[in-house]
């Protein structure tokens, strides 16, 4: 009897086969998770977006911040608070939010809505209702490019009021 010792060639591809199939698993599995952990870190910031914007109309009753939703684009550097001159960036210069510099999100864009659900932000796509009480006062929604999975693109929004939350 010949003494067979090693792999043959079948077996060795079959083993590549089946390590190259767990690596693409694992490679999906990681890029979802990472784009959830964004989405959930994102969601938070809106949260915490909306509970400036209801603190901030509950100490300036007279001021909405604006008369229509607006897309928060970046936190701009911080002045004296001038409640004369509102808008989004008051939320910043009163001390209701952090500059953190943590606003430019390459997977989300942050809205403003302070009530109101202005057409083409995702403020007008908000679930939530719209009248005084149940519309939002913060959104966000997924960019619509690579990094983002299909769940987030699109018509995604995520809004804020002052009693609830939802997608």
């Amino acid at each position: 009897m010949k003494n067979k010792k090693g792999f043959t060639l079948l077996e060795i591809l079959i083993a590549a086969t089946i390590v190259g199939a767990l690596a693409v698993l694992a490679t999906v599995a990681y890029k979802n998770s990472v784009t959830e952990t964004h989405m959930q870190a994102a969601k938070m910031r809106t949260e915490a977006l909306a509970r400036a914007v209801q603190r901030f109309r509950i100490d300036y009753p007279a001021n909405r911040l604006s008369g229509e939703a607006v897309e928060f684009l970046h936190a701009d550097a911080v002045v004296a608070c001038d409640t004369s001159v509102t808008n989004v960036y008051s939320l910043f210069n009163c001390g209701y939010l952090e500059n953190d510099g943590g606003w430019s999100d390459s997977y989300v864009q942050y809205f403003v809505c302070n009530g109101y659900t202005t057409a083409g932000t995702a403020c007008a796509n908000s679930k939530l209702g719209s009248g005084t009480a149940n519309a939002p006062l913060a959104c966000m929604t997924g960019r619509n490019w690579g990094k983002v999975s299909d769940k987030y693109k699109g018509t995604y929004a995520y809004c804020v009021n002052a009693t609830s939350q939802g997608d």
